[in-house]
């Protein structure tokens, strides 16, 4: 499961945003969302628990774009992690792959 959380952001014109930042299982992060976010609530009551989520930002430090891995790191990260093999692969090591008739 991903873990995530609320993060102040100085952009490169100098303002301070807000948005979620996406946490792989060692912590490290994977990503965020492009545009700022907005707290948000069904009731008065979630609407205030997601304030609260919003002020607890304000205590972590302050992050850049610079800080968030490029694509091509994560995709790295998910190469590194993927085991899947071919269905070529597959056959082979099941012992399963056929050579094609010869004509």
């Amino acid at each position: 499961m991903i873990d995530w959380n609320y993060r102040v952001f100085q952009e490169a014109n100098g303002d301070y945003i807000i948005r979620e930042v996406f946490y792989a299982e060692d912590g490290s992060i994977l990503g965020c969302t492009e545009k700022a976010v907005e707290p948000w609530g069904r009731s008065q009551e979630e609407l205030a628990r997601d304030i609260e989520s919003f002020k607890e930002a304000l205590t972590l430090p302050v992050l850049t774009l610079t800080d968030i891995p490029t694509g091509s790191t994560k995709q790295k990260r998910r190469q590194k992690r993927s085991k899947n093999i071919s269905h070529e692969q597959l056959m082979t090591e099941l012992g399963l792959s056929h050579s094609s008739p010869s004509g």
